[in-house]
């Protein structure tokens, strides 16, 4: 059930590349349009869980739940997507979300930078300096947001299988190159990294159910069994754990709960 994520900054052929790599394989060819189906699941704002994904976060943005709660959800439906097998993926993150799993293709895709500046004039109708900023703003953006949540760098070449540069070979070669590594990076993997998707999509869903009455959450699933410290006062541990237990007590695919209360930087013991 080989995955590939496609890593790319904008106006760099991505989607066009991420779509005839999935023709080419027979494979679905998921995209932004997957922020959707996590605003779906929880009643949340397509504005708010975009502008958690694509926007770096301040110091206080980081405290957050909400926008924790927007990412943690963003990551359940994401991994249940993955585990489905045979997905070109190219939308944010993908490459850090599968960074250690087995069977996924990691490709960054760069183009030069003059023809994004001119395809970003085409489509939006601006003037080569004011393309130029808007490029060079988005850029930095998108950066600083995966090293404030995530400690990488999206252009560290070590985050990806594959690395190409399409200032030197055609799209159409890109798609040759991608999908005939696809084809032969399938290790037999198919079962283990179903259910392991399945668990790190079952953690992501705890957390983002959590957070609607928790500040900090973190959860861990090992094949059904969950895992989860929740931060707050040690004196209301017991009252904590019931509340969590009832909450959980919804969710399908539970075989067992463990829930430990931490001391939170919001209690004062």
């Amino acid at each position: 059930m080989p995955i590939i994520t496609i890593s790319r900054d904008s106006y760099s052929h991505g989607e066009e590349i991420a779509r005839k790599v999935a023709e080419r394989l027979g494979y679905a060819c998921i995209g932004p349009e997957i922020i959707q189906r996590a605003c779906d699941c929880m009643d949340l704002s397509f504005t708010a869980v975009e502008k958690a994904l694509n926007d770096a976060p301040t110091f206080l943005e980081q405290l957050a739940a909400q926008k924790e709660r927007c990412l943690a959800m963003f990551r359940a439906v994401f991994f249940e997507t993955m585990s489905q097998g045979n997905v070109v993926y190219h939308g944010v993150a993908g490459h850090i979300f599968l960074a250690d799993m087995p069977d996924v293709v990691k490709v960054r895709v760069i183009a030069d930078f003059d023809e994004r500046v001119r395809e970003e004039m085409r489509r939006e109708n601006l003037t080569s300096v004011e393309a130029r900023k808007r490029l060079i703003r988005k850029d930095k953006e998108r950066a600083r947001w995966t090293k404030q949540l995530y400690g990488k760098d999206d252009h560290d070449p070590r985050l990806y299988d594959l690395y190409l540069n399409l200032h030197r070979i055609s799209i159409d070669a890109a798609v040759a190159i991608i999908a005939g590594t696809a084809q032969v990076s399938t290790n037999g993997h198919m079962e283990m990294m179903r259910s392991k998707l399945k668990d790190m999509a079952l953690a992501a869903k705890t957390e983002a159910l959590l957070l609607e009455v928790f500040p900090e959450v973190e959860a861990v699933v090992r094949e059904g069994e969950v895992f989860v410290s929740v931060k707050g006062s040690i004196l209301q541990e017991k009252l904590i754990e019931e509340k969590a237990r009832k909450i959980m007590a919804k969710m399908d695919g539970v075989k067992r709960v463990n829930i430990g209360v931490a001391p939170s930087i919001y209690a004062p013991f």
